[in-house]
């Protein structure tokens, strides 16, 4: 096709377009598309009114697929394309210009491409992507031929089924066909109907209630699986679904399948249920672990757990069998448990059989007041024989080997089936071999876990003995360092104190006489207060540097390592005490000093006492905090005791 020409169909374009008038029947794509199938694709709505009004005859051209223009446009859901191209067909036929144009209208609705698709299928097949605008093309398109039927394509879908196929999406759909369409078909491939697929895939029942209250009969139809829509909904695990069909006619949930059915195991396993299939819509939802279907097909018809399948397994077998633990612990909670746990299927098996051979985690089953794990299957095995058998194959269940083999179970022995004497000698030798086995392999696992046990339990014991060893240097170097930073404040307070007792306040009496040499202020009160208070402050610092300096030999060949702490504490907190005994004795002296010197000036002595008293003030509130922590400190070691 000419470029200029296909860019101006796609873009709309009707000014290019008239240049190439002439030849618009010739101009084709690779796949034999015309302009107007171009147009119709992108929607150019005045452009396919121009196409049509140049050369009318390209309305029925076909491409490689058999695509006429309105599959193009059915196809994209352009309904204002599909309205131009029915209007120009009904202009055609009105005017009768040559004969084949009789009838232009239907013939172009009901053209089918090579896969047999008529433009309703393809809007149907299409509707989930826009609704709205599927649903007027869908309109259109029904409206002027309603007696049609709508046959199958080659895949044999019809429209009705295409639309019912997209669930709630397509419900506006399935109605607008049946509101419009006389007779639509309605059957899908392999034999299911509308119905069947409305249950598969809406979840919320819309589609199959429209389909049946415009036919009743759908419900009850099977496909070639003899699956109804029952068992569609019940696969689906659509409760909702369920319910509405349930609501029409109940009578489909003892309708059993006809044929193979294959079921997917948690874990991605694909099994078959049965050789020739045959389950209920309630073994469908069992398998597939829908417990609220269960639950609403059990409310509609309370006796259909006791349908039992093809093998003669019931809702409990096939629970057990797929592994569904949700399904299991929901049968164990009714009154009718006790009448399908040990039921037999077709090969003498009771559910606990097949709980031995599943991967299944629900021990509540096996622990049952009413399990028989004496019961015999068809090869007179028990449940417990099992567990040995499959034990020899190499094929121990994960229920099995969680769940069964305790050591009591262990220690039980070998049944050997019903007829212990039938049994070949050496078969018995080789489950009672496996027995003796694992009984050995435990007790290697046991002494193993012990052993590794006292290890850890060794690996911790030298951890924390080294970092309690760490913590002990760590505090003791801590320790020596708050020593002697107190010893160094200690040994300040000795010197100033041993200073001021020869530098005395006032000086010495120079003057000849038996005073001679006395201190000038002897007969002074404060200078007596000094005196004393510098005595005080001299001794308790020179006392609290000689306990400093023996705390470390006394107590540090203590054989009790808490006591030794506890008394290096003790010995710390004393010396602490002497030092600020010290530290007030010797403001005391500074003060009775300076008052005692300037004795006849009285304002500044006065003065400079005031000042040097508010450094008490900082001393009390300190010392309130250090006496908050000590008494929480004796408070924590007397609730440790």
């Amino acid at each position: 096709m000419n470029p200029s020409l296909y860019t101006s169909a796609m873009e709309g374009n009707v000014a290019e377009l008239r240049q190439h008038k002439d030849v618009l029947d010739g101009e084709l794509t690779p796949n034999h598309n015309t302009v107007l199938h171009v147009a119709a694709q992108f929607g150019r709505v005045n452009y396919v009114e121009e196409v049509l009004k140049e050369c009318p005859s390209l309305l029925h051209w076909r491409n490689t697929r058999g695509e006429t223009p309105l599959h193009m446009a059915a196809r994209e859901g352009r309904a204002e394309i599909v309205e131009a191209l029915i209007v120009r067909a009904k202009e055609l036929e009105t005017q009768k210009l040559e004969s084949g144009w009789g009838g232009a209208v239907k013939e172009m609705l009901r053209a089918t491409n090579v896969d047999g698709d008529t433009a309703l299928h393809m809007a149907a097949r299409n509707c989930h992507l826009e609704e709205a605008k599927y649903l007027k093309a869908v309109k259109l398109l029904t409206k002027e031929d309603p007696v049609f039927q709508h046959p199958p394509n080659k895949v044999e879908e019809t429209p009705l089924y295409l639309a019912a196929e997209r669930g709630d999406k397509g419900v506006t759909v399935v109605l607008a066909l049946l509101e419009t369409c006389t007779s639509p078909t309605y059957s899908g491939p392999e034999g299911r109907t509308a119905l069947h697929v409305a249950a598969l895939k809406d979840s919320t029942g819309q589609c199959a209630k429209k389909l049946l209250d415009w036919k009743k009969d759908l419900i009850n139809q099977t496909d070639m699986y003899g699956w109804t829509a029952v068992h569609y909904a019940a696969c689906h695990g659509s409760e909702k679904g369920v319910k509405e069909l349930l609501a029409v006619d109940n009578s489909g949930v003892y309708i059993t399948s006809k044929t193979q059915w294959s079921i997917e195991r948690p874990g991605g396993c694909t099994i078959y249920s049965n050789d020739d299939g045959l389950g209920t819509p309630l073994h469908i939802a069992a398998a597939h672990g829908h417990v609220s279907v269960i639950e609403e097909l059990l409310s509609n018809n309370p006796d259909c757990w006791e349908m039992v399948n093809s093998k003669g397994q019931n809702v409990l077998h096939i629970a057990v069998d797929m592994n569904r633990d949700s399904v299991i612990k929901f049968i164990l909670d009714k009154s009718w448990v006790r009448q399908l746990i040990n039921q037999k299927d077709n090969d003498g098996n009771t559910p606990l059989h097949l709980l031995i051979a599943s991967d299944c985690n629900v021990d509540e089953l096996w622990k049952h007041q009413r399990a028989d794990h004496d019961a015999f299957d068809g090869k007179n095995m028990t449940p417990v024989d099992l567990v040995w058998s499959n034990f020899e194959d190499a094929r121990m269940s994960t229920f099995a080997a969680t769940y069964v083999m305790d050591d009591t179970f262990l220690d039980s022995g070998i049944s050997g089936g019903r007829n212990i004497a039938g049994n070949a000698r050496d078969n018995l030798a080789k489950l009672e071999r496996a027995r003796t086995q694992e009984k050995e392999k435990r007790k290697m696992t046991r002494d193993a876990e012990k052993q590794r046990k006292k290890e850890e339990r060794k690996t911790r014991a030298e951890a924390q003995l080294r970092e309690h060893s760490q913590w002990s240097n760590s505090r003791s170097n801590r320790r020596q360092q708050a020593l002697g930073s107190i010893l160094i404040v200690a040994s300040l307070i000795a010197t100033i104190t041993f200073a001021a007792a020869f530098a005395i306040p006032g000086g010495y009496d120079g003057n000849q006489g038996r005073d001679q040499g006395m201190a000038v202020l002897a007969r002074a009160a404060a200078f007596k207060a000094f005196l004393v208070t510098n005595t005080i402050a001299m001794v308790c610092s020179v006392t609290s540097v000689f306990l400093g300096m023996t705390a470390t030999l006394v107590y540090s060949n203590e054989e009790d390592e808490e006591e030794n702490d506890d008394n290096f504490a003790k010995r710390l907190v004393a010396i602490l005490c002497l030092i600020l005994v010290s530290m007030f004795a010797i403001m005391v002296a500074f003060i009775a000093a300076t008052f005692a010197v300037l004795a006849h000036s009285t304002a500044l002595a006065v003065s400079i006492c005031v000042i040097s008293c508010t450094s008490f003030i900082v001393y009390y509130f300190e010392l309130r905090k250090v006496w908050s922590l000590l008494a929480k400190h004796e408070a924590s070691q007397a609730r440790g005791l």
